[in-house]
């Protein structure tokens, strides 16, 4: 049976924030685990390889959530933002709003998602499954109640610009699992690790401009998310890939947000 693209439409805004993990009614944030969610090849997404510079990479058109097609034109493709390491085993995919995403060699895209109102989810597992490892690269272009969701309990200030919207109690920073390492080097960016399924998930959570803008109304906000699991031995390539993201969406620095 086809749905009507009225349904479609909203559908995907009913969807656009159920990608997301935190949980503004609980204490405690709750973090990504092995994903589940998948995309159908050929229906919600198709695959095309080229060559770029040198390198066979792979081209993603996603069915949206408006039930249109997001089609990458291989003409008009940008540089890679950060040259991988010359010993690195990985391999590229380009989407929409994401752009460029290098995951380890061999690995399939298991979803690729663009919702109503822009928010686009992308995720590729390991040949052998999620329990051999994961990634998934998130953008949120404009979604207030999303970005707070995601970034609460994480970047200052969105724990409590949630409870002023009403969505729940603020969140002090516990995180369920614990991290076993974090970083804020501003108040645009959290990076931190955690175990989950025995494997180390390193994760970069980025703001285009920090939370407080919403108040001073001086840029507009975006939020960009990486989280890679790996086994501890590829610690390297976890580097490579959030040290990639980083460059690609710089925190603090895209007053314009990141629209796609």
């Amino acid at each position: 049976m086809r749905v009507p693209r009225v349904y479609k439409a909203l559908l995907g805004a009913v969807l656009c924030c159920m990608w997301f993990t935190a949980h503004a009614d609980t204490a405690v944030r709750e973090l990504r685990s092995a994903p589940e969610a998948r995309s159908a090849p050929g229906i919600d997404y198709t695959l095309h390889t080229t060559m770029f510079q040198g390198s066979t990479v792979m081209l993603i058109d996603v069915h949206t959530g408006t039930g249109d097609w997001i089609r990458t034109d291989a003409t008009r493709l940008p540089p890679f933002p950060l040259a991988p390491p010359a010993k690195a085993a990985l391999q590229w995919f380009f989407g929409a709003t994401v752009g460029w995403m290098p995951v380890p060699a061999g690995w399939r895209l298991q979803r690729a998602a663009v919702g109503a109102d822009g928010n686009t989810a992308y995720t590729f597992a390991s040949p052998d499954g999620v329990a051999s490892g994961w990634v998934t690269y998130t953008v949120v272009p404009a979604c207030e109640s999303c970005i707070l969701q995601d970034a609460n309990g994480v970047l200052p200030g969105a724990g409590e610009h949630l409870d002023a919207s009403g969505a729940g109690g603020a969140n002090l920073g516990q995180t369920n699992p614990v991290m076993s390492w974090q970083s804020h080097p501003d108040d645009c960016t959290a990076m931190f690790r955690y175990r989950s399924d025995g494997l180390t998930v390193h994760a970069a959570v980025l703001s285009s401009v920090p939370i407080s803008a919403l108040d001073s109304q001086k840029g507009d906000l975006s939020l960009a998310e990486a989280y890679v699991a790996l086994p501890s031995a590829k610690a390297a390539d976890a580097d490579f890939l959030l040290s990639h993201f980083r460059r690609a969406f710089p925190a603090c620095h895209a007053p314009n947000g990141w629209a796609g």
